[in-house]
């Protein structure tokens, strides 16, 4: 018995797709809705703003986090094989998608997984096995079997959830040089070398995080000297200055997410994540229990942030959002509503203006990705 059912997207041939369309895909967390688990697409219009019907890719358990291969229409993504922690490819053609093959982690189940720019190598962060897989990609997509696993040290314990090592992202480097693993439990990002010929890691520093802060996801800055990590326990936004040369990270300052009176409001509240506008202006977090996306001015001449407003995802735990390629659109997946939001963005002030709201659109959506081209 296959451990997936592949469902194939149909094309409609009596309707052209808008020109301005692009793909967008969600990884979920579950069933729900009347829908099973896995990886959904849909069409999105970055003309207009609209986001079309959703369907279902590939039913898979564990398809969490999804990324795509820098140069070629496969998918990546986690998963449970036969109840095994594993990451799986996927490739995508006019017809629908295909099951290229899986490899077992060797740990806890996958929460993030990414390719190096060159895609040549796949990363996993394993939150609950307090690791890091690297397997080596063939030349046509497929993955080979693991090269590493490196388990992460001590944990910080300044807060209740920071008991064990939690890695939780991988961030490339702007030059391919380098992988930060962003690391929950430790308070730290540890800083690897990128050995593409020998599909290894090889840890060269950590930054500290603030204590407690919970280092969740980061992101390179568009000019490449600044890195920003959202801190999901403390729900705020770390800045640092990043060398190049050695791939250390120097902090310049934090920004909350949420003031006082607005973390007061709910008995829970965490971040859960962080882009950047593609000028570079504006930031992004997301904050569950508050329900709200969080907006910031970045002065990338000072390296300074700014918190300038805050907006309702009028849903209901926003577990992960992203920006359309062209920066125009933000989408924010609500797990717990089982939808998605779509926001306009001004490009003069960096504000978010609601558009659209697609209530039961995918099941527990936890990762939005647009398809690269």
């Amino acid at each position: 018995m296959t451990f997936v059912c592949l469902v194939f997207v149909l094309l409609m041939a009596t309707v052209a797709a808008p020109a301005s369309a692009v793909d967008v895909y969600f990884g979920t967390g579950g069933p729900s809705a009347g829908r099973p688990e896995g990886i959904y697409v849909s069409s999105f219009d970055e003309a207009t703003g609209n986001l079309g019907a959703s369907e279902l890719v590939i039913e898979l358990p564990g398809a969490g986090w999804v990324t795509q291969h820098p140069t070629l229409p496969v998918l990546y993504a986690s998963a449970r094989v036969d109840g095994v922690p594993s990451v799986v490819a996927v490739s995508l053609n006019d017809s629908g998608a295909a099951l290229i093959n899986a490899e077992a982690i060797g740990s806890g189940g996958a929460c993030f997984v990414t390719t190096d720019q060159t895609g040549t190598l796949l990363m996993s962060a394993q939150y609950g096995g307090g690791s890091v897989a690297v397997f080596p990609i063939a030349k046509d997509g497929s993955i080979g079997t693991r090269t590493q696993l490196i388990q992460h040290g001590q944990p910080s314990r300044v807060h209740k959830n920071q008991q064990a090592a939690h890695p939780h992202c991988v961030a490339i480097s702007p030059d391919n040089r380098f992988a930060m693993v962003c690391d929950l439990g430790m308070d730290k990002i540890v800083v690897y070398e990128l050995d593409l010929p020998s599909g290894k890691l090889k840890e060269v520093a950590q930054a500290d995080a603030i204590p407690g802060g919970g280092p969740r996801h980061m992101k390179f800055h568009p000019d490449g000297k600044y890195a920003l990590v959202l801190n999901e326990l403390a729900l705020s936004i770390s800045v640092y200055q990043y060398d190049g040369a050695n791939g250390t990270m120097t902090l310049v300052e934090t920004t909350e997410s949420l003031t006082a009176q607005e973390k007061a409001i709910n008995t829970f509240n965490s971040g859960s994540e962080i882009r950047i506008h593609p000028s570079g202006k504006f930031v992004y977090s997301a904050n569950r229990g508050h329900d709200s996306i969080s907006v910031y001015r970045f002065d990338a001449g000072e390296g300074r942030l700014q918190r300038i407003g805050i907006v309702p995802v009028r849903g209901a735990w926003p577990r992960n959002f992203n920006l359309s390629p062209d920066g125009q659109f933000l989408l924010a997946a609500n797990k717990d509503s089982n939808s998605v939001a779509v926001f306009e963005v001004d490009d003069q002030n960096g504000s978010l203006q609601y558009r659209q709201h697609s209530l039961k659109f995918v099941p527990q959506p936890i990762c939005v990705m647009f398809e690269k081209n």
